[in-house]
């Protein structure tokens, strides 16, 4: 279907989730990965680090708080040039959507898209070392909870008033990730298990796009 037919029929719901992408065929391509920017029951508009031709057929998938959601895609445009976070957009359109991915597809929209339409965070518990931005010393230790393209939920030993500014560090198998950001609610004393790590929402204040593509690849590959 073209993705001029796919915006007249589906509505577009601005729901962030990491995509890796294979060109279709039987040769084991080396997978791409980006971000979506908006998505439909037809198909998607993902932000990614390449141009890809027009037309191009493509396995897709797409990482949900369910697990993956796999489709067969064809490339509908990509729009040049790059955006100011550094990818460039693409609209894809489903060519073929299994129906238990159909649903879980549906599912999402019903809770995110619609309900509560926001940046999904994908649960995933690495380790993390943190320091307040500027200050010099030992780090401190934490977990992260989940994460999503805007921030992460962090489990931190103590408290941090909310609007502290941290430098964060993630220490995957594949190596740190390091951004900066601020703490933006702390969970409620009533909330807390005594003794036990302390529940921070942490948002992303510069999140570099070599950054973004690093944990998009965490995340599909973490399922």
């Amino acid at each position: 279907m073209s993705d001029q037919s796919e915006r007249r029929e589906f509505h577009r719901y601005p729901i962030h989730l990491p995509v890796l992408h294979r060109r279709k065929g039987p040769a084991l391509a080396q997978p791409g990965v980006g971000w979506t920017q908006n998505l439909s029951e037809g198909g998607v508009c993902v932000e990614l680090a390449e141009p890809l031709p027009s037309q191009l057929p493509l396995v897709v998938h797409l990482r949900a708080e369910r697990g993956i959601i796999e489709a067969e895609a064809e490339v509908a445009w990509a729009e040049k040039p790059p955006l100011a976070t550094g990818g460039i957009l693409h609209g894809m359109a489903f060519t073929q959507l299994a129906p238990d991915p159909l649903q879980t597809l549906r599912d999402l929209i019903l809770t995110t898209g619609i309900v509560r339409p926001a940046g999904v965070r994908l649960p995933l518990e690495v380790p993390v070392t943190y320091q307040l931005r500027g200050e010099a010393g030992p780090p401190f230790h934490g977990w992260t909870h989940d994460i999503s393209r805007g921030g992460l939920l962090l489990r931190l030993p103590k408290v941090l008033p909310m609007g502290t500014r941290l430098e964060v560090t993630l220490h995957t198998p594949t190596g740190p990730l390091t951004t900066e950001g601020a703490v933006t609610w702390v969970a409620p004393l009533e909330g807390r298990t005594p003794g036990g790590p302390i529940r921070h929402g942490f948002r992303f204040t510069a999140l570099d796009w070599p950054t973004a593509l690093s944990l998009g690849l965490l995340l599909t590959e973490s399922v």
